[in-house]
């Protein structure tokens, strides 16, 4: 993981001064702080322009063009797919967002999309969705 590579950088960086003990501290201390952090923020940093990609490959038959659940499968879901734009979406924060795309939503036709689409490739879909909630 990308986190993991940073950790490495960031202790072999570290002063001479400071012993291995120091450093397997600060590895620790720094481990645990990004493992407890909030992984849908991570992912919420992605990049919206290869998110739309995705989403018009995998998501448009179901959320529609434009976010609106119109999609010519999502009209006909029982429950109809997720409107982006309305004031119940604009509401999920983006955490709820992430684990629907993630998980799915058991009752409904929205599948889950982790195992099928890597982690970065979620964050950016993530990252389109929320711009068409604007």
């Amino acid at each position: 993981m990308a986190w993991v590579r940073t950790v490495r950088a960031s202790i072999g960086g570290l002063p001479s001064a400071c012993t291995s003990q120091c450093r397997v501290m600060l590895m620790t201390l720094t481990v645990t702080i990004v493992a407890s952090s909030d992984l849908g923020s991570v992912l919420a940093a992605g990049d919206a322009a290869k998110g739309k990609l995705i989403y018009e490959k995998h998501c448009v038959l179901c959320h529609g063009p434009l976010g609106r659940g119109d999609g010519p499968t999502g009209k006909v879901l029982i429950p109809p797919a997720t409107d982006f734009t309305s004031a119940m979406s604009k509401k999920k924060s983006e955490k709820e967002l992430l684990a629907t795309i993630r998980d799915g939503k058991p009752g409904t036709g929205m599948v889950a999309w982790k195992g099928q689409l890597l982690d970065q490739d979620i964050g950016d879909v993530l990252a389109y969705v929320l711009t068409l909630g604007k």
